[in-house]
């Protein structure tokens, strides 16, 4: 057995070097949530909902896909609806597998045509009833990307950062130049800058880097 490694001299127990969480109001916790761009609920084993942020009480009040049938969550279809209360119960109830524990479980929710599913992930929460927290992503409402964001982290200029989003909303480079008003040559040299200062070498590894980047702000 190996020895108990001591402190170094100066140093501090964990429990001492982090203070204690805050007490903080809920009120205070339900206007932070309500700022989100994705939809908060909280419901126990039964898929009855005891909170919904702001998003999500639009989500449920059009019926976007999911809605609430006799005070538990449903989706437009049956079988979607099972799927949901399925996986709301493993999670309430068991906390889902050790991987669900770490990355939730993610489910889609179809809408009518043409837009797109809605994109939920569900964790547990530990209360002594069981309790499932669901995240609620309906594609289009998602924010554009950062431009001072990703100025600030990659250290572009304000002209290449407005490139580089571009690019990552999925417009071409001439377009690009159209919707900034530079010529093509200007936009393909402020291009060259953006690769230079990123070590990248195409389009494709640019987009995927931003949209990435994108991602992790949001969350």
């Amino acid at each position: 057995m190996q020895p108990a490694m001591q402190p170094s001299r100066g140093s501090r127990p964990v429990a001492e070097a982090v203070p204690a969480a805050p007490e903080v109001p809920a009120a205070a916790l339900c206007a932070l949530l309500d700022r989100l761009a994705a939809g908060v609920i909280l419901a126990d084993a039964a898929a009855q909902p005891c909170y919904a942020n702001a998003e999500a009480c639009r989500i449920l009040a059009e019926a976007d896909g999911l809605r609430t049938c006799a005070g538990t969550l449903a989706a437009l279809a049956a079988a979607s609806t099972q799927r949901l209360r399925q996986a709301i119960a493993l999670v309430a109830t068991q906390g889902g597998t050790p991987a669900s524990r770490r990355e939730g479980i993610r489910l889609s929710l179809p809408r009518p045509a043409p837009r797109l599913p809605l994109l939920l992930t569900l964790y547990p929460l530990p209360t002594p009833a069981g309790c499932a927290a669901l995240y609620i992503t309906a594609p289009e409402r998602l924010p554009p990307l950062d431009r001072d964001a990703i100025a600030e982290a990659l250290h572009l200029t304000p002209r290449e950062a407005a490139l580089a989003t571009l690019l990552a909303d999925g417009h071409d480079l001439h377009d690009c130049a159209r919707r900034l008003a530079i010529s093509d040559g200007t936009a393909r040299n402020h291009l060259k800058h953006v690769f230079e200062k990123t070590s990248l070498h195409s389009q494709t590894a640019l987009v995927a880097q931003l949209r990435g980047f994108g991602e992790a702000c949001r969350r």
